[in-house]
């Protein structure tokens, strides 16, 4: 099968990958925004967990990860619920891992666990693996968290096809993990996330939408309009339920409109702290990218 990406172009891969991108799992994916709300009040910011975890498995397969982290690449956003992080805006969760904790449980009631089995694999491969090139602690890059930065940064506008291609250029694997062979796109890699997380995730319009989201549900799920389980349908289905009731209805139209907007702090709502600080490796020598700026 071959799949194409909008990043990082044609690629073939495994009869496996190819059930799995065709699962319902991981098709519920593309009703799924990264955003959250944010699609709401900008219409053209549509992107997709899908797309996302696409994304991520190539990068694995690009960067020389086993099948099975491949796999692992494409399934791991497949637990995230309806709207992305807001019910962890709902739950006031300030690690805004709501998904992880419920992962096996989606993955054990789907089909994925028959799927793995026809081609001599099972869940304990894919469970409770130290797969180093797909995710990493702060402040290290991984597959995940190169590719909704720079996916996110390019579709906002903020960064152009040359600079992704530029960029992944200089990413290798040394002791396992993900490094880069350029102290420039280092410094490149760090700025943009910064912007990514001040301008895009932290822009006043896109708060108030993953705000004002947030307490619509939060309100409906009080009132027993619609349950904790619904969050696991898709964007499209949830968003139905909430229309269905009047409140939800005009809530949303609210949203929509920017009802409030000027007299609007976003600073009062909270989202995760994020920063990077990049391994390099270069003419045998590994550093990080902090060490280079401090010794400058």
């Amino acid at each position: 099968m071959i799949i194409e990406d909008s990043l990082y172009g044609e690629f073939s891969v495994s009869l496996l990958i190819k059930e799995l991108i065709n699962s319902k799992p991981v098709e519920r994916l593309k009703n799924i925004h990264q955003g959250g709300g944010i699609f709401l009040v900008n219409p053209a910011l549509t992107l997709t967990r899908y797309e996302h975890s696409v994304g991520v498995l190539i990068l694995i397969k690009m960067l020389g990860g086993t099948e099975i982290e491949q796999v692992a690449g494409l399934l791991h956003d497949i637990s995230h619920t309806a709207f992305s992080h807001v019910i962890d805006y709902i739950f006031e969760n300030q690690e805004e891992d709501y998904h992880e904790g419920i992962y096996q449980s989606i993955l054990s009631r789907s089909e994925i666990p028959d799927i793995l089995k026809r081609h001599g694999y099972t869940l304990t491969d894919l469970l409770g693996k130290d797969f180093q090139i797909l995710e990493q602690p702060l402040p290290n890059l991984c597959a995940d968290r190169i590719d909704y930065a720079i996916r996110d940064l390019f579709y906002a506008g903020f960064i152009s096809m040359d600079d992704v291609q530029h960029f992944i250029a200089t990413l290798i694997i040394h002791n396992g993990r993900i490094m880069m062979t350029s102290v420039e796109k280092a410094l490149w890699i760090q700025e943009k996330y910064q912007i990514l997380n001040q301008e895009y995730f932290g822009k006043k319009e896109h708060v108030y939408a993953n705000e004002k989201l947030t307490e619509i549900l939060r309100h409906l799920l009080a009132e027993k309009v619609i349950t904790k389980t619904d969050f696991e349908k898709d964007d499209k289905n949830l968003l139905a339920l909430i229309e269905a009731d009047s409140f939800g209805k005009r809530s949303i139209a609210a949203i929509r409109a920017l009802d409030g907007i000027a007299h609007y702090d976003a600073a009062n709502f909270k989202l995760k702290h994020r920063e990077i600080d990049p391994e390099l490796y270069i003419d045998g020598q590994y550093f990080r990218l902090s060490q280079v700026k401090n010794s400058a």
